[in-house]
């Protein structure tokens, strides 16, 4: 008797023969391929053996369909959309028809490593859920990976992209390797989501390349790289580091509201055109680390830099032209204790691979190279006074001189000859340190002006040396000066000066004013303001003073007010001058 299980089968298997494969391909028609006799829940609706999911499909019956498609491709190309490989090893292959993948799943290693593709090529949406190795494949024409998703490893090491390459929106899950590749054409990442690193060493981007909106999570390497064209980096975030060293720009390059979460590296960077840091975000989290980082970079055009609107705390400069880059809205470091403005060269840690030059010889008293960090300043005050932002160009006149302060000179001979001698160990060196860095002349003039920045402070020691000499004059004795001519003469020429004219002093500065001459009386307050005048006329350089000193070291004390005073109003009008300037 016929077995009713076998008929319902048998039934079956024929009724799917009869279906066709409903999966639209890029020219909008039908597959039409047999249906796949797929176990149930295998896939969402019933497709045939190249559509299928099924694991467990014919590897061989594929890649026989596979080559057929590729052997009979006209000018529309091989279309091989939404096709879920088993299996694609294509290594080393000639594809020498317009190759379609738009939204193929590659379920187990892809392997077009050496592969050439003599046409254009479309992996747009195509989804790698295993390594992807395209390493030295060549690409002669363009090149699609839009919306690809790498859910491991990609691979394009030494790939060769002929004509337009488009990576745009596609994301890389894990390590991203494009390392000596060439982008003869344009290259386009942008959108693309790069979740761990992303290596673009050694790159050659032979036309424009674009990186706006994309996102690197991990590090982004872009060493000894070469961008010929536009490198468009416009709202591109960088949460993890950015190394640019040694990259060559040779046209123009935008940051353009970027973000940078960590190190921002452009060490010995070229850059040929133009150059935009405009409100670009440069995170302070992590304070102590250097970001971004333009030691020894070279601008051909510096005139055409431009940072808007960007915090540069932590930014190095040294070694580094600043002087004609155009700083608009910046937010430099804050000074402690006065909050000027100042750069993060002054305090960076030497020990940090990008402060090599700030490093001292082991017999150098300095603990950084301030002279290189002194020509910086140099160049800021320069850049800021031809724009005539006088206010920030004097913070950092206040920076350079103080690294002159710091910057402990070379031992003179005597110095030398007390260390020939074994007189002088590294104690003596600590003190000259010391010395110069607290007494020395640039000490002096941070103390008495802040280096020429302050008009208050030359004035309050003014009034502070004209208030000592007030109150010392009467310790060593003043008296009335006798002119010529008058009552006081003439009566000199018969009696001595003491008997005569009472002395100003603290031994009769109580009684002062019962001992004038001929019985006249003086207000009690009479010798401070003696005193006070005499100390002003001193200050003023005038001659015919009331009261001179009457003891040597007197004299003594009005030549070192003279001195100071004179000193403190050159002082302070300097500085007037460099406020009326601003």
């Amino acid at each position: 008797m016929p077995d009713p299980e076998e008929d319902r089968q048998a039934e079956k298997r024929e009724v799917v023969a009869d279906q066709r494969c409903p999966v639209f391909m890029s020219e909008g028609q039908c597959c039409g391929r047999p249906v796949h006799a797929a176990p149930s829940g295998v896939d969402l609706r019933s497709v045939c053996l190249m559509h299928s999911e099924d694991p467990n499909k014919s590897d061989a019956a594929f890649q026989e369909e596979f080559e057929r498609i590729l052997r009979d491709a006209d000018d529309q190309g091989a279309d091989f959309t939404r096709f879920v490989f088993p299996s694609s090893n294509y290594a080393r292959r000639v594809f020498r028809a317009k190759c379609i993948f738009l939204g193929a799943t590659f379920t187990q290693k892809a392997i077009f490593m050496g592969a050439t593709f003599t046409h254009h090529t479309d992996f747009g949406g195509a989804a790698f859920t295993r390594y992807a190795d395209f390493s030295r494949a060549k690409f002669t024409q363009d090149a699609h990976f839009y919306s690809a998703k790498f859910a491991q490893g990609a691979h394009f090491y030494s790939a060769k992209f002929a004509q337009g390459a488009n990576f745009y929106r596609a994301t890389f899950t894990e390590n991203a390797d494009f390392s000596w590749a060439t982008f003869t054409q344009g290259a386009s990442f942008g959108s693309a989501t790069f979740a761990c690193g992303a290596d673009f060493a050694q790159v050659t981007f032979g036309s424009k390349a674009d990186f706006g909106a994309a996102s690197f999570s991990g590090t982004a390497d872009f060493h000894n790289s070469t961008f010929a064209g536009l490198a468009n980096f416009s709202t591109t975030r960088f949460l993890g580091d950015a190394k640019f060293v040694e990259v060559h720009f040779e046209a123009e390059c935008s940051f353009w509201l970027s973000e940078f979460k960590g190190i921002a590296d452009f060490h010995h960077a070229a850059f040929g055109d133009a150059v935009e840091f405009r409100e670009t975000t440069i995170s302070n989290f992590e304070n102590y680390l250097p970001a971004p980082i333009f030691v020894l970079a070279k601008f051909a055009k510096p005139e055409s830099v431009v940072f808007y609107k960007t915090y540069l705390g932590r930014a190095l400069f040294h070694n580094c032209d600043v002087s004609r880059f155009y700083f608009s809205s910046v937010r430099w470091r804050g000074r402690s204790g006065n909050g000027k403005r100042m750069v993060f060269d002054e305090v960076v840690d030497t020990q940090d691979h990008a402060a090599g030059a700030l490093r001292t010889e082991d017999d150098n008293p300095n603990d950084r190279n301030y002279d290189l960090i002194a020509e910086l300043y140099q160049q800021l005050k320069k850049n800021y006074d031809d724009r005539r932002d006088y206010w920030t160009a004097g913070d950092f006149h206040y920076g350079e001189m103080e690294m002159k302060r710091l910057a402990t000179p070379k031992p003179n001979r005597l110095s030398r000859w007390l260390k020939e001698m074994g007189l002088a160990g590294p104690r003596f060196d600590v003190f000259r340190r010391r010395w110069h860095q607290q007494v020395g002349l640039a000490a002096l003039y941070k103390g008495a002006s802040e280096y020429g920045e302050s008009y208050e402070r030359p004035l309050l020691w003014l009034l502070v040396v004209l208030l000592f000499s007030t109150v010392l004059y009467p310790g060593w004795g003043l008296r009335p000066t006798l002119k010529a001519g008058t009552a006081q003469a003439a009566a000199h020429e018969s009696l001595s000066r003491e008997a005569c004219v009472p002395e100003l002093s603290y031994r009769n500065f109580i009684r002062y004013g019962s001992l004038q001459p001929g019985g006249e009386e003086l207000s009690p307050f009479a010798p401070v303001g003696h005193s006070l005048m005499t100390s002003l006329g001193v200050a003023a350089l005038q001659r015919d003073l009331a009261y001179e000193p009457s003891y040597p070291w007197a004299r003594v004390l009005s030549w070192l007010e003279l001195a100071l005073t004179s000193t403190f109003i050159a002082l302070f009008l300097l500085a007037v001058r460099r406020q009326f300037r601003r």
